[in-house]
């Protein structure tokens, strides 16, 4: 049913309400009033009552209407300037990667490049690649939050070597003038906690990402402890700082709070909504303290939830010759990515067979019982990843399938868990990733097999 415009409703309203007040006052006067010089004049009051009451009475109702209509004009025109001030933030964002890639790819090309030069040229197409991938993955981020798709995967995480990463990974990044330091709040016999560890990296990353970005000397501070029922995480840096009107917003999608330098920060505006959106989702909390000039302080809670150290964690034995003799299956339709991971594989002693889709990898499975672990595209012709690993499970339940795929979000690693996958490995991945995953699944199949 359409909704009655304002202006036939009003009209409406009027015309009704000045009816009623006709019929029933008339027949009211008239049954207690007989002389009619008096009788004219109680209905001039009553007019004049009438205008008086409807006049305040529209003015209030005419006013909660354009304040309403004031509300929406100046909500939509922030949206309309952060719409602009995205799109040319996004384009800015996206360009910038893609001229690297884009042009030191072609440099490369050039015959005679100095071997120096070359990998100068092929570290900046990295950096590049990486860049723009960050940013595709803040944006679909932001879009599941938003939209209440993303959900939680917890499962056991070892915080001392995920905070060790982290603290690694950003090392190299730190201005000269920076000191970066972490602290932990658990030994590494007591650090397992239940938690997602997929959105809990992502927190920690963007928090230091921007501690690093926007700190140019002093120190950077990281860590955790426990309180209570609650793991607290800092992050505490002498940086720029940001200015108390902006406090209220810092949290929204596609803010940023920039100095007013002649510098640019690379960003898209949503990590610190993403931080605040993944501790909701966590049951968790975030609080900040800032100041221009003397930094700010970052701290966010997630529940407490300890778990006992089991053979479930096995140490990677970091050697290529523990691939010797192993046979992997490789289903993926797209020959591009084939080509890569065998690539990837090259000089590991891995014998590799292929299929293009999901009913051939099960057929292959089916006639051939040697393969020792299974790299499952999940989407594919034919037959799709699911499917596929569902019906391989059935034929040998120990066999170790891990999803490689460019779906990234919890919900199809909830997906792929059901299903029966091992391990989960998000396109695009570096041959370090693919090789660790790799060999903890075939270090824990050997150790089933020989039992």
């Amino acid at each position: 049913m359409n909704k009655i415009r304002f202006e036939y409703k009003f009209t409406a309203i009027y015309i009704i309400l000045g009816l009623l007040w006709i019929v029933f006052s008339d027949r009211f006067l008239n049954s207690v009033i007989t002389d009619q010089d008096y009788l004219t004049k109680i209905q001039t009051y009553k007019g004049w009552f009438y205008v008086i009451a409807t006049a305040f009475l529209f003015f209030f109702y005419l006013r909660m209407h354009l304040v309403k209509l004031r509300n929406a004009e100046k909500k939509a025109i922030e949206s309309d300037r952060l719409k602009t001030a995205f799109l040319q933030n996004i384009s800015h964002e996206i360009r910038t990667p893609m001229n690297g890639i884009i042009g030191f790819a072609g440099l490369l090309k050039e015959d005679g490049l100095p071997v120096e030069q070359k990998k100068e040229y092929i570290e900046i197409i990295n950096s590049s690649s990486n860049r723009l991938l960050n940013l595709v993955n803040q944006i679909l981020d932001i879009s599941l939050i938003e939209t209440g798709s993303s959900q939680v995967l917890k499962q056991p995480v070892l915080l001392n070597t995920l905070m060790d990463e982290i603290h690694k990974s950003w090392s190299p990044k730190i201005k000269k003038e920076v000191i970066l330091s972490l602290s932990k709040g658990l030994n590494n016999l007591s650090d397992c906690v239940n938690t997602d560890e997929y959105k809990l990296k992502q927190i920690l990353n963007n928090l230091v990402g921007n501690a690093v970005k926007f700190t140019d000397s002093g120190y950077i501070r990281m860590g955790y402890s426990v309180k209570e029922n609650d793991l607290e995480f800092y992050i505490e840096d002498t940086g720029l700082g940001i200015p108390s009107e902006h406090h209220s917003d810092i949290f929204k999608p596609f803010r940023k709070s920039e100095p007013e330098t002649n510098r640019f920060y690379e960003g898209a505006g949503v990590g610190l909504a993403i931080c605040k959106g993944n501790l909701e989702l966590l049951n968790g909390r975030i609080y900040m303290h800032s100041e221009p000039g003397t930094g700010s302080v970052f701290r966010f809670t997630i529940p407490y939830e300890p778990l006992s150290l089991n053979n479930s964690f096995v140490e990677p034995a970091n050697s290529l010759s523990s691939f010797e003799g192993m046979k992997v299956l490789v289903a993926e339709d797209e020959m591009l990515n084939f080509t890569y991971i065998e690539e990837l594989l090259l000089g590991t002693g891995i014998e590799i067979h292929h299929a293009l889709n999901g009913k051939s990898a099960v057929e292959l499975c089916q006639n051939n019982s040697n393969f020792d672990l299974v790299l499952m595209d999940i989407r594919m012709p034919v037959m799709n990843g699911y499917e596929a690993t569902r019906l391989i499970k059935e034929l040998r339940p120990g066999l170790p399938v891990i999803a490689q795929t460019a779906y990234i979000t919890n919900e199809e690693r909830h997906k792929a868990i059901e299903v029966g996958f091992d391990a989960f490995l998000s396109k695009p991945f570096l041959k370090e990733e693919l090789l660790e995953v790799m060999e903890k699944q075939f270090i824990e199949y050997r150790a089933k097999r020989n039992l």
